[in-house]
């Protein structure tokens, strides 16, 4: 991305590339807590909000404003929790071997909980001169149908990252507001990341920094533009 005359970089309504630069270890122990906080699932509220907020506090806009995250876990305790709750019983549904409808239901239970969670998310998330507002407008029916074609896609061993390409699309052109979003890795990009990631990371030792490469990777190819810009949601 080129500079301005004055050599600075653009305003986000000129267009170009979020600008993560997460550490190691911030993102590795907080990732850590918000796991176990997920399988606890009453700290999960605070350990995913953390979580978050580390994120967005390392994330820029092309114009190299911060971006801020206002949400507090007291917003939506109860869908963070929920969410942990719901893949407990999906657990408990394979280790008794119970009907798959059960599972069925509760994976649909989980897909509404994470759309609640987008709408909170992307309404809490701000730039620090004040001038950006979003809200996330993705029905439930389509995230639900990207999930289960995601599913489906494993079938083909290779195919999910193509799916996977097409449903971040498909998230962040429908986060509206005052600025519009893409996302622009190939499925190609993502599935030769994610071999080597899952490949390095079984040595244990380098999982952080594989991790903070992955994360930052993943974020640095969500563009923003001015509202519309983007190409129509899905």
């Amino acid at each position: 991305m080129s500079l301005g005359t004055d050599g600075r970089l653009p305003h986000p309504s000129s267009g170009g590339y979020l600008r993560p630069a997460l550490p190691v270890w911030g993102l590795f122990w907080r990732s850590v807590l918000a796991a176990i906080g997920f399988v606890l699932i009453i700290p999960s509220p605070w350990t995913t909000t953390a979580l978050y907020r580390f994120i967005v506090d390392h994330v820029a806009l092309p114009d190299g404003k911060r971006l801020e995250f206002t949400g507090r876990p007291a917003d939506i305790w109860y869908v963070f929790m929920g969410v942990s709750a719901v893949s407990w019983l999906h657990g408990i549904i394979d280790r008794h071997h119970l009907p798959g409808y059960l599972g069925l239901v509760v994976m649909l239970v989980t897909w509404t909980l994470v759309i609640l969670i987008y709408k909170w998310f992307c309404a809490n998330l701000k730039s620090e001169d004040g001038r950006l507002s979003l809200s996330f407008q993705g029905g439930y029916w389509p995230y639900i149908g990207w999930n289960i074609l995601l599913i489906v896609s494993f079938v083909t061993i290779i195919g999910w990252a193509w799916v996977v390409k097409f449903m971040t699309q498909w998230i962040c052109r429908n986060v509206r507001g005052t600025a519009s979003f893409d996302f622009t890795a190939t499925g190609l990009d993502i599935l030769w990341r994610t071999i080597v990631f899952a490949l390095v990371s079984m040595l244990v030792i380098p999982i952080p920094w594989m991790a903070r490469w992955y994360t930052n990777w993943l974020i640095s190819q969500i563009t923003v533009a001015p509202p519309g810009a983007a190409s129509a949601a899905v």
